[in-house]
């Protein structure tokens, strides 16, 4: 793989011609050449020559010079501008001269026009060097500049200023314009020092502008020794500060022209090859310079006047020996404390660094604990953290809950997978995230559980909010270019304080259950009577643990009666309850709670095994089969055959004295998957010789060709099929019409037919002329517990087998 980083120089790169880049890259050496041979030419010319040699120098180097800015093209380019613009003032003065040279055929007295302008061109080259250093000047460059001008100073007074002052050929206005050029010098060298002595190394363009200002003072204090040395003041032409000058113009359109104008300075101090420092070699070199002058100037009035010799040395040698300890001393005290100052700054970055990862690793724990990993949304903590913070701050103000639930996700996950079903979550949150205004928030609880808080909000707003979120989620998602449909429920809760987040989200809870139970894909918002339904389904929740526990539960049995013979063929197992101290509560009431609480499997199982148990004399002695109702969460189970094989195994029923009563509802209420799975579990039972049955047909939603696929061998017409008994009047035809028409379908499909909800005789008679062989009801028996059900088959109506 390509770093994008590495690529995108590389592409730059080949959009250069490759002429400008050699040009870029050489340029400069290209001039250094040409002018290093004028150098060497031009000291050895006359001096019309030379001026005019000065004056070309001088616009080639400015030539070059802005060649360069333009070609390279640096961050910072006003100090090459002002060395530009003090090389121009340089070149104008030299021209002067030349053409004054051309007119007068004369050489040009010292102070003349050309040196004033000479002279306007060192504040544009202090201004150039000042602004090269920038912000890298500190303190210990300053110093360090004070040093090396002071020992240059000494130098500078006992060469050329001492001589201007002492009778000098130079008087008045002239003597002021002669003594500007040292004193410019010192202030020259002086900014150049601060430009290197700055703990850090320079770019070689920068290095090179200080060698221009080396080349200008060497070549100023030789041209004005040599002039105070004339009688008349004339300017002096002398090959060495013609070379340095020349070779000065040369340095500033080479530095100019260097690639490294744009470059930024290097950690540590500036050195030379092998590793040497160049500031504490020039601070030395320059704190033996002023006594060195100084010897001279003393061994040539020694030997003029005939002073003792040793007078004059041994103070002179202690002098040089004192200054070369103390500036040994200073250089040593500052590597010292360089030292410990890069010591404590790396200390200082580690420590830094190490904050900042501390502080970085806090940041995304303290997110990850907060927040979603899937959708990056707020978690269940955040969101209690809010809301708790919301009823804290807003006392009295009412804040809107919207707990909601994805109505068919489970199937998302089960045929197109997970990673799916996390792309529609992600999808999901991505759009009620638009819903939403500044301080709502949105939150995921896990699965596919969303909460919307909504601070500040009235009940009509939060009820607007919900009918949004419906609205929403109702419109197809496409993903990976599947269009995905599904809906959401919405439990509404508005809450104030004194209220807790707890408590407001147990009230939104509460209302999705609702919400759920009523259908799905619509709002339900929380009441007080949500709670006490929640309470009550809690306390039989309870309840039905504690009959499972202590044996509670007993199965009662109504007989199912052949008309042709009012003989007992069968009975079906109907579960009671009645809690230890209250009064019997309605299967109606319980069984859907335990179906809900997902109790029904263990009490289904325990009825399973009451009943088998029971069952097993009546069968042996008189052929009596039982049914036993199987709900859902038992058929869905598939450990559910092998349930019902070892409870036939366990009490010694056979299989076929065993009937499994199931309803159509059980089976149009789940997926086709697994629509298809509990049919195969059915086919497996019934190859056992258990007989199964379709309970309260015609209820449900399966077509006929559905019915057909079943293995079922009974089918029990619910009593909304059975038309009511009019008494003398009868039945009319249109009563018996849908009551004909399933037990002529039970009779086509080779099903025996049972009619639930018999309560006269007129019925009887009526299922009778239809043909309907088995009846079930009031009319005949009762429910009645085990031991009344033994009495009813041993009496006189009770068939033999």
């Amino acid at each position: 793989m390509v770093s994008t980083t590495a690529a995108g120089p590389a592409r730059a790169a080949k959009a250069v011609p490759s002429w400008l880049r050699r040009l870029r890259r050489y340029a400069w050496r290209y001039v250094s050449g040409v002018g290093v041979a004028a150098v060497l030419v031009g000291p050895f010319l006359p001096w019309g020559a030379t001026q005019a040699l000065y004056g070309a120098a001088g616009l080639a180097s400015v030539a070059a010079a802005v060649f360069g800015i333009r070609l390279h093209r640096p961050a910072l380019a006003r100090p090459w501008w002002l060395l530009v613009a003090a090389v121009c003032l340089a070149t104008a003065g030299n021209v002067y001269w030349s053409v004054e040279f051309a007119l007068t055929g004369q050489r040009i007295p010292f102070g003349s026009v050309g040196d004033l302008i000479y002279l306007s061109a060192y504040p544009l080259l202090i201004a150039a060097l000042w602004t090269m250093a920038g912000r890298r000047a500190h303190r210990t460059g300053m110093v360090d500049a004070a040093i090396v001008t002071s020992g240059l100073a000494v130098l500078m007074w006992t060469l050329v200023i001492d001589g201007f002052l002492d009778g000098g050929p130079v008087t008045g206005a002239r003597l002021a314009v002669a003594l500007a050029f040292p004193v410019f010098d010192l202030a020259v060298v002086a900014v150049a020092c601060r430009l290197l002595f700055t703990g850090a190394t320079p770019p070689t363009a920068h290095l090179l502008a200080a060698a221009l200002v080396a080349l200008l003072t060497v070549a100023d204090m030789v041209h004005f020794a040599h002039t105070v040395g004339s009688v008349t003041g004339q300017v002096v032409h002398n090959p060495v500060s013609t070379a340095c000058w020349l070779l000065g113009l040369v340095v500033a359109a080479t530095a100019a022209m260097h690639p490294s104008i744009g470059r930024p300075t290097e950690a540590g101090p500036l050195r030379l090859r092998f590793g040497v420092e160049v500031r504490p070699m020039v601070q030395i070199v320059l704190a033996l310079l002023g006594p060195a002058v100084t010897a001279v100037s003393l061994l040539d009035e020694l030997i003029t006047s005939h002073a003792e010799l040793p007078d004059v040395l041994v103070p002179l040698a202690a002098t040089a020996a004192m200054s070369t300890l103390l500036v040994i001393k200073q250089q040593q005290l500052a590597r010292t404390a360089t030292a410990r100052a890069v010591d404590l700054a790396a200390q200082a970055r580690a420590l830094t660094e190490a904050l900042e990862e501390q502080r970085a690793l806090q940041d995304r724990l303290s997110h990850q604990t907060l927040h979603d990993p899937l959708t990056g949304l707020a978690n269940r903590l955040l969101l209690q953290e809010r809301l708790g913070h919301a009823l804290a701050r807003r006392a009295g103000g009412a804040h809107g809950l919207l707990l909601l639930d994805l109505d068919g996700f489970k199937d998302v996950n089960e045929t197109l997978g997970h990673p799916v079903g996390d792309e529609l979550l992600i999808a999901v949150a991505a759009r009620l995230g638009t819903l939403l205004g500044n301080g709502d928030t949105l939150a995921r609880l896990g699965g596919d559980e969303f909460v919307v808080m909504l601070e500040e909000a009235s009940p009509e707003h939060t009820v607007g909010v919900a009918t949004a979120v419906l609205e929403a989620v109702r419109q197809p998602f496409l993903l990976d270019g599947v269009e995905l449909s599904l809906t959401t429920s919405v439990g509404l809760h508005t809450v104030r304080a004194p209220a807790t987040a707890a408590d407001a989200l147990r009230g939104a809870e509460l209302a999705l259950y609702a919400a759920k139970g009523a259908g799905k894909n619509q709002v339900v918002v929380y009441t007080d009577r949500l709670r006490s339904e929640r309470q009550d389904y809690a306390q039989t929740v309870a309840g039905l643990r504690r009959a499972l526990k202590n044996d509670e539960f007993v199965l009662h049995y109504q007989p199912l009666v052949e008309l042709a013979t009012g003989a007992v063929r069968g009975v079906e197992a109907l579960l009671r309850w009645t809690p230890p101290g209250q009064r019997p509560v309605p299967p109606d009431a319980f069984i859907p709670i335990a179906e809900q609480s997902g109790l029904i499997g263990a009490i289904g199982d325990w009825v399973l095994r009451r009943a088998c148990t029971e069952a097993r004399p009546w069968y042996e002695r008189y052929g009596t089969t039982v049914s036993v109702n199987v709900a859902g969460p038992q058929l869905r189970d598939p450990g559910f055959p092998d349930t019902v094989l070892q409870v036939l195994h366990d009490t010694g029923l056979p299989p076929q004295a065993l009937t499994l009563e199931i309803t159509e509802t059980d089976l149009v209420a789940t997926t086709m998957a697994e629509a298809d799975e509990v049919v195969a579990r059915l086919v497996e039972i019934r190859a056992w010789g258990v007989r199964v049955a379709i309970d309260d047909f015609g209820t449900g939603y399966s077509s006929l060709s559905y019915l057909r696929q079943l293995p079922v061998d009974i089918l029990k017409i619910d009593r909304a099929f059975i038309p009511p008994d009019r008494g003398d009047a009868g039945f009319q035809s249109d009563d018996l019409t849908l009551t004909r028409a399933i037990v002529d379908l039970g009779a086509s499909l080779r099903l025996t037919t049972v009619a639930e909800g018999v309560e006269t005789a007129g019925q009887a008679d009526m299922l009778r002329r239809l043909n309907c062989p088995l009846v079930q009801g009031y009319h005949f028996y009762r429910p009645m517990p085990a031991p009344d059900l033994a009495a009813v088959l041993a009496g006189p109506v009770a068939v033999a087998a």
